[in-house]
């Protein structure tokens, strides 16, 4: 089994290979003309919105890596069919769950490939690229955007634009009461992080009780400490956050009772694709051995690419109708993923 095992694994993995490098092209072609209306403003050119195309690649891959995975399936394992290779496996009395748990080893070993890119290159690189291309935007202006607003327990924070690459510019702080009611009102003149730990210039905070108003309360450094941390969240999209960046942005918002739906949809459905990359690797098993044995590697590559686009429509479609329908985030996720693993067994159980 080893040697069918490595047999199945560079059959599969190298017709996967080739379609990734395929679609990569195309996706980094379309990533490219979007830019283009970009080029020439600050010192944004040619070569810029060529790095940053570069730098969302593995973004791109993980992305694209399920369809990538059946249609490099059906490819491989369709040739394989073709010349007989399947039907002389059988003979040699390899049965269909063998062929399965042989083809799902490589899935599996595909799905950790794209794991370990979607958690530690992907979100880095993003966050990088969209970094490189806001400085060089920007040219030599300030950087300049909306303040954010963080909450914290009963604190909440508003953070004023950028002034250099070390003052944040000033904070406010608002705190809230027991009842919900303003407690107090702070605001510093300008706040850096230092050590893992913001501090705040001249702050001061006029707090409110029943006998009157007193000036001079400091935050707790504490507070100070955590929200470092959740601002580097905030400040980046869910696209640039890895899966314990995003989980932990998760339990902040639900902590803090704000609205959480968004990110936990992005969160499990990170974690659906990866398992579906192993299930759209068996998934292309009934496929060529049925219908498609001996059909040419375009019928293969349509149908492929037709179950791809229709995993990919489904996800998008719930996630878009979660908020409506007011759908939980795991179902939303898992859904499509999980009519896959039905379709997938439903098919290996008819080669018996």
């Amino acid at each position: 089994m080893p040697i069918l095992n490595r047999y199945l694994f560079n059959a599969i993995a190298g017709t996967t290979a080739l379609v990734v490098l395929v679609l990569l092209a195309l996706g980094s072609l379309i990533e490219f003309v979007g830019q283009l209306d970009r080029i020439g403003e600050g010192n944004y050119d040619m070569l810029s919105a060529l790095q940053f195309v570069a730098l969302k690649i593995p973004r791109l891959v993980t992305d694209l890596l399920p369809a990538s995975v059946l249609v490099g399936a059906l490819l491989g394992l369709g040739a394989l069919a073709s010349s007989s290779e399947l039907i002389v496996m059988r003979a040699a009395g390899v049965s269909a769950v063998q062929l399965a748990k042989a083809v799902g080893a490589t899935g599996i070993l595909i799905a950790v490939f794209g794991g370990v890119v979607s958690e530690f290159v992907a979100p880095q690189m993003d966050l990088y690229a969209r970094q490189m291309r806001a400085v060089a935007m920007s040219g030599d202006a300030d950087m300049a955007g909306a303040s954010a607003w963080l909450r914290d327990g009963n604190l909440i924070f508003n953070v004023r634009p950028p002034i250099d690459g070390v003052d944040q510019g000033g904070v406010y702080l608002f705190r809230m009461g027991e009842s919900g009611t303003l407690a107090g009102i702070g605001r510093g003149d300008s706040v850096q992080s230092a050590d893992e730990t913001w501090m705040l210039n001249n702050f001061r905070e006029s707090k409110f009780s029943p006998d009157g108003v007193k000036i001079g309360w400091e935050i707790e450094r504490e507070k100070i400490s955590q929200l470092s941390d959740l601002l580097a969240l905030t400040a980046v999209r869910d696209s640039s956050l890895a899966g314990r960046e995003l989980w932990a942005y998760i339990k902040y918002l639900q902590a803090n009772g704000l609205d959480s739906q968004r990110y936990e949809i992005v969160f499990w459905s990170r974690v659906a694709a990866i398992v579906g990359v192993a299930i759209m690797c068996v998934l292309a098993l009934p496929f060529v051995w049925g219908s498609l044995r001996t059909s040419g590697a375009g019928a293969r590559m349509i149908i492929g690419v037709l179950i791809g686009l229709g995993y990919f429509l489904l996800n998008k479609t719930l996630a878009d109708s979660a908020a409506v329908f007011d759908l939980h985030p795991f179902v939303v996720a898992w859904l499509p993923t999980a009519m896959l693993a039905v379709i997938a067994a439903i098919g290996l159980l008819r080669l018996r």
